[in-house]
């Protein structure tokens, strides 16, 4: 199917609005299960209806092989490369995203009738229908003015979130299905129409058995635990062969008025392992296959595929056999054919991320409840060792050339070779040895972000990857052995073992009364050395000061140096903003180029970028030599308190956040070093869950030093100049007139109006006005003395 392109205003799609976008040169659309739904278009600026393209207008297309053709509003057109722009586009049902749903509750309403409430309780009129195959009643309510959209799903009390279910968007009219797709028996194969596969093999949700157990909390505040006699509930048809155990808390599955018993709570353990098939691997299977209801000898097969449809895959060579739902089509509209299609369970969506991190947290949250007597005796048997204490000896090594500190030893003999106990402080780390000067310190903090040590109390531990051989509870009573695979749960401590755990912390006190002279000590030669150190620091301020205020007269100049930077290249294109948001940045959302008071105030550039409400920023720099340190470093402003983050992507899959949080902040500097960088690009992402985040000053050099913000090479950016790899665009606000130079274009505007250009050997223009003769080929045209004479045609020889 060709493209068609309507006005932003259209409801009706089945004219030829506008005009066909006969001339695009491609047109995909990505459809995720509950999740996005865009198009991508590419049209040459010669195209005959490429003046027609503009953000908000509607453009038709064919999403798949089963579905009417849908609607998808353009949010983005890209500034033209090589002649060509890319359009971007959203479902029409984003514009549900733009509608506000009006606050109201109810104790009991059925689905259809929530969702009717919805969509008519709005703050603007609409055009959008909507219906839900569900009927189980439940309360729900609008507690604060939000989307539309937002109140189907991706918040917490949302349709989705309460009922579950998939959507299906059909233009303006909107279905909540309890399940949208068909066991279609396709069968997709080797050697017959798939053409390629990707298989993603993820064990992490697949266990052996199920540890349940429910929290019940008495009135004074303590809790006790309910699990079975039987401990562990196995997991039929498991594939796997290492016992891997799920622990379960069924707290919240009781009402309030529900009684927790262990046979309540095996009954709802044993319905949850029937309504999760946690044994059982879901694989993620990327496919591209040839539909055989295209070619002529397969005509009469009606094979079709839709999203969340269950299809089979075969393939014998690599002895892949499996049934899995469509959660992704990738389509080509042009050709009506797929691109590809994802199979399995999608990790995350976009409506449903929101509630589930919701969840997690608030599920963390609670399990840390159950802990605090362990953490609090943690702090403080740590503050009684280290607090009070003397004794121990202090050691200061200098440089023997410069006289400049370099390392600090505190030991527990006057000397170093008779020392056993030892700190060694330097700039490479703070570590303890309990074998003398030369170590090994095994406990230590090194400066590159490693920590050794035997054992770490921690009231959070937030980590990407734990390595470990066994992880055991505190009193030595529940493990998990990593290598084997074997796990011992026994929930928690109960009242009858309040003596033992008592007994044993007694024992544990004991040990650490040992070491608090020493501690006692160590503090005591500490504060002797004070005065030595407080010499040397008043030496460095009198150093500092002389250096940042040197003055140096020259012939009557005089010059002071305040700051000291080393200079850089910036390798970030656009990186404030200054050229609105070029293409030199991929973005999804609403993202703008903002200037003004508070810019001029906190930044260098005095220009950033404002993200809204699940915006994303990405830049791959590819000019990056190999083997090479880089320091990336970015001002940034949060008011909202959900979660956004800057970060770098080194060497193909290494992540480094500059900061990755959901607080807010005021304008803050942010900086990180990216060590031994391999690849020779590095990409650099800018998210926001929620408006709004600013980001400014985005700078990219290479080595470890800090820089002060430049624009990249050859990029000036001015009010009324702009130079850039792209070309020059000079312009006058007060006259309304911009003349723009690049590689597509050389030409004059007047209010965003194109006046002239010069177009290869062809001059246009609106208007021209000739003060004495005009020559046209071997024409001239002389006016006369007065205008009244009129104008004098001569041909030449």
């Amino acid at each position: 199917m060709i493209p068609v392109l309507f006005k932003a205003n259209a409801v009706d799609f089945s004219t030829y609005g506008i005009g066909v976008l006969a001339d695009c040169i491609s047109c995909e659309v990505t459809e995720e299960r509950n999740g996005a739904y865009e198009l991508v278009l590419q049209y040459p600026v010669t195209g005959r209806n490429y003046g027609e393209l503009s953000s908000e207008r509607i453009i038709k297309a064919k999403p798949n092989d089963t579905a009417d053709d849908q609607a998808f509003r353009i949010y983005r057109i890209t500034t033209p490369i090589d002649g060509v722009v890319t359009v971007y586009a959203q479902h029409i049902s984003y514009d549900l995203s733009n509608i506000a749903a009006l606050t109201w509750s109810s104790e009991s309403i059925s689905p259809a009738l929530a969702m009717q409430r919805v969509f008519q309780n709005t703050a603007t009129a609409h055009s959008f229908t909507c219906q839900t195959d569900y009927s189980e009643v439940k309360p729900f309510s609008v507690a604060k003015p939000q989307s539309v959209r937002a109140c189907l799903g991706g918040v917490a009390g949302s349709f989705l979130d309460l009922w579950g279910g998939e959507y299906e968007w059909d233009n303006f009219h909107i279905i909540h299905h309890q399940g949208r797709g068909q066991h279609t028996g396709v069968v997709i194969e080797y050697g017959k129409n798939l053409t390629e596969l990707e298989h993603d093999s993820d064990i992490t949700e697949v266990y052996t058995d199920l540890l349940p157990y429910a929290a019940i909390s008495a009135e004074d505040g303590s809790e006790t635990v309910v699990t079975l006699t039987e401990v562990l509930l196995p997991i039929a048809d498991t594939t796997l062969s290492q016992r891997k155990t799920l622990i379960q808390d069924f707290t919240d599955s009781f009402g309030e008025e529900e009684a927790i018993t262990e046979d309540a709570l095996r009954t709802k353990a044993q319905t949850y392992l029937a309504n999760n098939p946690l044994g059982v691997e879901v694989p993620a299977l990327t496919v591209s296959f040839e539909p055989l209801w295209k070619q002529p000898e397969y005509a009469a097969v009606l094979e079709r595929v839709s999203l969340c449809d269950t299809v089979t895959i075969r393939h014998s060579a690599l002895g892949i056999t499996a049934k899995a739902k469509v959660i992704t089509t990738v389509y080509d509209t042009l050709a009506e054919k797929y691109v590809s299609i994802t199979l399995g369970s999608g990790k995350a969506n976009l409506l449903n991320n929101v509630s589930d991190a919701q969840a997690s947290a608030e599920e963390a949250a609670e399990k840390a409840g159950h802990f605090p007597a362990l953490i609090n005796s943690a702090i403080q048997n740590a503050t009684d060792r280290i607090t009070g204490q003397t004794g121990g000896y202090v050691v200061l090594h200098t440089d023997s050339e410069t006289g400049l500190p370099y390392e600090l030893l505190i030991l527990d003999q006057p000397s170093i070779e008779d020392a056993v106990n030892v700190w060694r402080w330097n700039v490479e780390g703070l570590g303890f040895s309990g074998s003398g000067y030369n170590g090994p310190y095994e406990t230590a903090i090194t400066a590159d972000g490693q920590i050794v040590a035997d054992f770490i109390t921690s009231g959070s531990l937030i980590a990407n990857i734990i390595k470990a051989g066994v992880i055991q509870s505190q009193d030595g009573s529940s493990w998990w052995d990593l290598e084997s695979g074997e796990v011992m749960f026994s929930a928690y401590a109960t009242t009858d073992s309040l003596e033992e755990v008592s007994g044993r912390v007694s024992q544990f006190q004991q040990s650490i009364d040992g070491l608090n002279s020493y501690v006692a000590d160590l503090t005591e030669s500490v504060e002797g050395v004070t005065g030595e150190l407080t010499e040397e620091q008043e030496n460095l301020r009198l150093i500092e000061g002389q250096m940042s205020q040197l003055q140096q007269s020259v012939d009557g100049l005089s010059i002071t140096m305040q700051e000291q930077y080393s200079g850089g290249i910036n390798f970030v294109r656009n990186s404030a903003g200054l050229n609105g948001l070029s293409d030199d940045w991929t973005y999804a959302g609403t993202i703008t180029a903002q200037q003004g008071a508070e810019t001029k105030n906190s930044t260098v550039s005095n220009s950033c970028f404002q993200l809204a409400a699940y915006s994303t920023l990405t830049q791959v720099v590819d000019s990056i030599v190999p083997g090479q340190a880089y320091r990336l470093t970015v001002k940034a402003k949060k008011t909202s308190t959900y979660n956004a983050y800057v970060r770098a992507v080194i060497n193909g899959d290494t992540e480094i956040d500059l900061f990755n949080t959901s607080d807010s902040f005021e304008w803050t500097e942010y900086t990180a070093l990216l060590p031994d960088v391999q690849d020779s690009v590095i990409t650099i992402k800018i998210y926001s869950r929620d408006a709004s985040l600013f980001v400014s000053d985005i700078m990219l050099t290479e080595g470890a030093s800090l820089h002060k913000w430049t624009p990249a090479p050859n990029e000036i950016y001015t009010a009324e100049v702009k130079i850039d790899r792209r070309g020059i665009e000079v312009s006058n606000a007060d006259s309304a007139q911009r003349t723009v130079i690049n590689n597509t274009e050389f030409s004059g505007y007047y209010n965003e109006e194109k006046i002239f250009s010069l177009n290869k050997d062809e001059t246009i223009t609106k208007k021209t006005t000739v003060d004495g003769e005009l020559t046209v080929g071997k024409t001239k045209f002389v006016p006369m003395a007065t205008a009244s004479e009129g104008l004098n045609i001569v041909i030449l020889d």
